[in-house]
């Protein structure tokens, strides 16, 4: 009997053993299994907001494309009306002064009476050329503004290439690094 009573204690051992053993693997699996839910919860939540970003994102797209319309149609409105009636005043000022000249070298400086015509010339031809230098420094304002709206255009280009370039890029090994806008603060 003493064989048998050693025996079963080494089978009841043995079974107190393993039920231990099943035990832990079953308090590691469920344990595991809680863990995995929480992460399941945690990537429907960055789902969620990535959709919401996407959303914006395209939002904020359309927006500027409408504003990249808008500047272009400004921009042909303005050449229409503005560059042909520069293009002509300094035509039309470049000829007043061509006839003020020949009329100055036409005209005597002997006589008073031409004197005083003469100061009235030479003041019409100081007008005239303040306003030729004016209609200049319009002109090259225009000209500089209308390449701004052009730069400004790129620039709206360049940012919704940004913008497209951040929604598809691919998320890290971890599944959860946070999104940062363009100043650097973290958004989720």
């Amino acid at each position: 009997m003493t064989v048998f009573s050693g025996l079963v204690r080494r089978v009841a051992a043995e079974a107190e053993r393993q039920l231990r053993e099943g035990a832990s693997l079953i308090a590691r699996i469920s344990q595991d299994t809680r863990e995995r839910a929480a992460e399941l919860g945690r990537l429907q939540a960055y789902s969620e907001r990535i959709r919401l970003l996407e959303e914006t994102v395209k939002g904020q797209d359309a927006e500027l494309r409408g504003l990249r319309n808008e500047l272009d149609s400004l921009v042909v409105q303005l050449n229409d009306r503005l560059l042909p009636r520069l293009d002509e005043r300094m035509d039309d000022t470049e000829r007043d002064l061509t006839v003020v000249a020949t009329t100055l070298v036409r005209t005597g400086k002997d006589t008073a009476g031409n004197s005083a015509r003469l100061e009235h010339v030479e003041r019409r031809v100081a007008d005239l050329r303040g306003q030729l230098a004016r209609m200049e420094q319009r002109s090259g304002l225009w000209r500089e503004l209308q390449g701004n709206m052009a730069r400004l255009g790129d620039d709206v280009d360049a940012i919704r290439t940004r913008i497209g370039g951040r929604v598809s890029e691919p998320m890290t090994a971890a599944g959860h690094e946070p999104v940062a806008d363009s100043m650097g603060e973290r958004i989720l």
